[in-house]
């Protein structure tokens, strides 16, 4: 069972993340951005690798550690599912009900009466990274381009 604790090195703050948890926070870090169902081997490289980038959500410090934890239950890495909407965690309870569930109760409420619109996000071509629009001082519709947020930004 794949399961790993990351801690800051700042503050203390830990937390033990599953396999989902860990590809939803490499996903906001800009690792795989293209692979919709990665292996758990490249997940647990990439996660020891991207930790240190990773931020902490109590200091806001970027220098967390990962390390492998050999005993956690089943429950500790399913509390630690985020929403992939408001990347709140998702409650147990619904995690024991429908374990293959993406979204907390509240997002997919709203989602299922439309008050929530579901846009996909974009991805540059060339490296993965996530695809931001941004207004220039311009006027008219070509003040409204298309950046790649990767490190370094690739040009489109």
């Amino acid at each position: 069972m794949f399961s790993y604790q990351l801690t800051c090195r700042n503050c203390g703050w830990q937390t033990t993340c599953g396999r989902d948890n860990a590809v939803a926070r490499l996903r906001i870090v800009g690792m795989l951005r293209r692979e919709p169902d990665p292996d758990e081997e490249v997940v647990a490289a990439l996660l020891v690798e991207a930790a240190p980038r990773m931020t902490c959500p109590l200091c806001k410090e970027k220098r967390l550690h990962a390390k492998a934890t050999e005993d956690a239950d089943a429950e500790d890495w399913q509390a630690a599912v985020l929403c992939e909407i408001c990347r709140e965690p998702i409650d147990p309870e619904r995690l024991e009900a429908i374990p293959d569930t993406k979204r907390c109760t509240a997002c997919q409420g709203k989602t299922e009466r439309g008050q929530l619109d579901v846009i996909e996000p974009d991805y540059c071509p060339n490296c993965g990274a996530l695809i931001e629009v941004r207004v220039s001082r311009g006027g008219g519709i070509t003040r409204y381009k298309r950046v790649c947020t990767g490190e370094p930004p690739c040009r489109l």
